[in-house]
């Protein structure tokens, strides 16, 4: 509780505290961008421009993200790299020790890594469901979250993502605006969230 400050009256003190909050959050989330900007692969490429701000929202929202890409379409006569729909992995680091464990203690820590991951499965859900409380958008264009690795990791995409790979390339092009749009508007959502909680 905070100190009341001589001369302010209630609702005043309430405003000043609301603004040092909101403050603080706009630090954090400024903090969060500069380090999704410095996040490189193993060949030393940056995060894709349009995932940018949704890795920095998963990020303020505790999620520990383990990968992404924007979605890519080769040109004609271009090998396809990548896949043709946005991406975010969601991974806890490995526990510390875990590479040397054995027995019980590896046990432990393998159940320890699964339930880090299934917490942040669980909050994606509740975030998901909030997300698309009331929205309306194409079926395939929602967003679901595949399992990835063996402790519970996953990918959050959009539901008809892979089945891009056998549509007419103006149709994956056109499915692949509509994805991004709905990352965006999805990393729109979780950015909103946090500056109001």
């Amino acid at each position: 509780m905070g100190l009341e400050q001589p001369g302010l009256n209630p609702e005043e003190q309430a405003r000043e505290q609301k603004e040092a909050v909101k403050s603080e959050k706009e630090i954090a989330w400024k903090k969060n961008l500069t380090h999704v900007e410095q996040i490189t692969d193993k060949l030393g490429k940056g995060i894709d421009e349009n995932i940018k701000e949704p890795v920095a929202a998963f990020l303020v929202h505790g999620f520990t993200t383990f990968g992404s890409c924007e979605g890519h379409i080769a040109e004609e006569g271009e090998e396809q790299w990548g896949f043709s729909y946005p991406w975010i992995e969601v991974y806890a680091p490995e526990p510390e020790g875990w590479k040397e464990a054995e027995g019980e203690e590896k046990e432990q820590l393998d159940n320890e890594w699964k339930a880090e991951n299934l917490e942040q499965q669980s909050k994606m859900l509740d975030f998901l469901e909030e997300f698309y409380s009331g929205r309306e958008t194409p079926f395939d264009a929602r967003l679901i979250f595949e399992s990835i690795g063996a402790f519970g990791g996953f990918r959050v995409q959009s539901f008809g993502a892979e089945i891009t790979e056998i549509l007419p390339p103006e149709e994956r092009s056109e499915k692949l605006k509509l994805y991004q749009k709905e990352m965006k508007d999805f990393g729109e959502f979780l950015k909103s969230k946090y500056f109001s909680q």
